[in-house]
């Protein structure tokens, strides 16, 4: 496992999130930003890693809220940005997420825009604060299971792990819709 330290450094990220749950239906939405962001939205190169708007994602989620009922969003990102954006976007939602340092896991946002950059990839950088990825990614992802549907891209080993994380809680396979335009609604288009 994680380790105490690093469940504890966990528990502490979760705490108030945890206990403003309850209020309504909540959207687990995963925004990837940060340092693997090679292009925006759908344009481009397709082999690049690509990252969307905040528009796209308050879309999804007023759809989710006409259909669903969704009040709450709990975002998981790694840009220090996207979270007052999305409140900007989305008056009469409550959106939260984690407080932690963005920073310290992306660096700049969208740095590697418009070019292939593996090495600044997280999974690849030796600058990383390792033991403050691990908290946040686990924080993160405990974020995304409790949810009640999803929002994210089919693209992101987070946004995926936290639709498995979630369909396990649940028993069942939760609304969720893939803002890059993968299959989304329906148990057989999970892989």
């Amino acid at each position: 496992g994680a380790g105490p330290c690093a469940a504890t450094a966990r528990d502490q990220l979760l705490g108030p999130l945890r206990r403003a749950a309850g209020r309504g239906l909540t959207a687990g939405v995963h925004v990837r930003r940060g340092d693997a962001c090679e292009r925006f939205g759908d344009e481009g190169d397709p082999t690049l890693r690509a990252c969307y708007p905040a528009g796209a994602y308050a879309a999804a989620l007023r759809r989710m809220r006409r259909t669903y009922g969704v009040q709450r969003v709990a975002v998981a990102t790694d840009s220090p940005t996207v979270v007052g954006e999305l409140r900007r976007l989305l008056p009469g939602f409550a959106v939260e997420a984690l407080a932690f340092d963005r920073h310290r896991l992306g660096g700049a946002e969208n740095a590697t825009l418009g070019r292939r950059a593996p090495a600044a990839f997280i999974e690849n950088r030796a600058d990383l604060d390792a033991r403050h990825a691990l908290v946040t990614f686990l924080a993160d992802l405990e974020l995304l299971a409790a949810a009640d549907v999803f929002v994210g891209t089919a693209g992101t080993t987070i946004g995926r792990a936290g639709l498995v994380a979630m369909i396990g809680r649940l028993g069942r396979v939760p609304p969720f819709e893939f803002v890059d335009g993968a299959p989304s609604s329906s148990a057989s288009s999970v892989v």
